[in-house]
């Protein structure tokens, strides 16, 4: 079950029209302060590895596809004051950019340890790796367009022309009928289609940029997805980033669980990373990809994974986080299960040494959960509002949305975190 970190409605000012500067909007900016002060942040969170041996590890997931520029700087913002971890994005210099303008502008609010930033790249054809695609002018004159209403991330517009909006922040280019930069291809609008008029393009990251990011001085890590039946995919893309992971902290595998070959899969590949990771390793447990703000039952997927790995004696090394349909019941979930922050003896591998020596003699076996759909949700909500009102902006120059959104992103993160808002 979520916290609640409520907000006492007249600290809140009245709207503006026109840009506020946060800088004379001194009294809601210090209830942000005061919040985080409050909840116990600064106290709770610590160092992302040691995060990830307590089990209370939380990364948040911007989407490998989404691109938009004004967004993730704002939701990397409101989850830096919350806690996160890691934020992981698209593997693309501008948004690598957005993630880290906002964790600065965080770290200027109120200074906190700085999460990892991680971008997310596939070894083949992978959901998380696609766009909606279609030409609105084929869409009849009466469809009752449910393309728009299903998009949680609003990247659908009718207008009958390709076009390409400056914006302060960036650009949005409308590709027929989808903004491309909003749209992480989550394929709901797909089966909607009355007219079977949508169709789905998947792309890979090219290894060659990918490599030339990971030595940016402002990247901690990153995140392979791969299919796991086949490990030649995820070889051929391993051996083509060559030394580039030599500049992480951390390299995390994601994939689903595709039945009993799934562990001797997930082995196979950390024998290949092996003799070149420098670095701690991750094994994401993607359960229902892109889920998490569909519904209660979503997260069941993930955490049957995780309770299937619980149950093998050959694990593969490195530490493991739930994914795809987290939401704010999967710590229930996980409690049912008793593996909940639960600690095993660790074995004298890579990322047992890499740790403090206190540290060093035990961790969890599920390091921490990892958020996207759901987590965009319930800051989008503000993130939404903010916009129709204000337009493209930044949400610190909007503290009154800045608070709301991170007492919404508070009651997640503080499920794993265990803030207390009664502190």
């Amino acid at each position: 079950m979520a916290l609640c970190f409520s907000i006492n409605a007249t600290t809140l000012p009245q709207h503006h029209h026109g840009k506020v500067n946060y800088r004379s909007n001194k009294k809601c900016l210090e209830s942000v302060r005061n919040l985080v002060k409050t909840t116990g942040v600064a106290s709770v969170v610590s160092a992302p590895q040691e995060s990830l041996q307590k089990g209370n590890w939380v990364k948040l997931i911007c989407g490998a596809s989404f691109e938009d520029v004004v967004d993730v700087r704002n939701l990397s913002l409101v989850y830096t004051l919350a806690g996160v971890d890691c934020i992981d994005c698209a593997a693309d210099a501008s948004i690598v950019n957005a993630v880290n303008e906002g964790i600065e502008a965080a770290r200027e609010i109120v200074y906190l340890r700085k999460p990892w930033v991680m971008i997310s790249v596939n070894d083949d054809e992978d959901l998380h790796f696609r766009k909606a695609e279609f030409d609105p002018e084929e869409c009849p004159l009466d469809c009752s367009r449910p393309c728009e209403t299903i998009c949680p991330a609003s990247a659908i517009s009718l207008q009958q022309h390709q076009s390409t909006t400056e914006l302060s922040h960036g650009t949005e280019t409308l590709n027929g009928g989808v903004i491309t930069e909003r749209c992480y291809g989550c394929g709901r609008c797909f089966p909607v289609c009355p007219y079977d008029k949508i169709r789905m393009a998947m792309y890979t990251r090219d290894a060659a940029a990918t490599a030339e990011l990971l030595k940016r001085n402002d990247v901690d890590a990153i995140e392979i997805h791969t299919g796991g039946r086949q490990t030649a995919p995820f070889e051929g893309l391993w051996n083509d980033l060559g030394n580039s992971t030599g500049y992480l902290k951390l390299v995390a595998v994601s994939l689903p669980y595709a039945g009993d070959s799934t562990i001797s899969s997930m082995n196979t590949i950390y024998t290949m990373m092996e003799p070149h990771l420098p670095c701690l390793n991750l094994w994401q447990l993607d359960g229902r990809p892109m889920s998490g703000d569909i519904g209660r039952g979503a997260t069941r997927e993930s955490i049957a994974f995780a309770a299937c790995l619980a149950a093998v004696k050959d694990k593969p090394r490195g530490f493991f986080q739930l994914a795809g349909g987290t939401n704010a019941h999967t710590v229930e979930g996980l409690k049912k299960e008793g593996l909940f922050q639960t600690t095993l003896v660790a074995e004298n591998s890579k990322d047992n040494r890499s740790m403090p020596t206190s540290l060093a003699s035990s961790h969890a076996l599920i390091g921490g959960i990892a958020y996207g759909g759901y987590a965009r949700k319930i800051v989008g909500r503000v993130l939404s509002s903010m916009r129709s009102q204000h337009g493209l902006v930044h949400i610190e120059d909007y503290p009154e949305h800045l608070l709301q959104a991170l007492a919404n992103a508070l009651d997640l993160v503080g499920t794993v975190k265990c803030y207390d808002p009664c502190t």
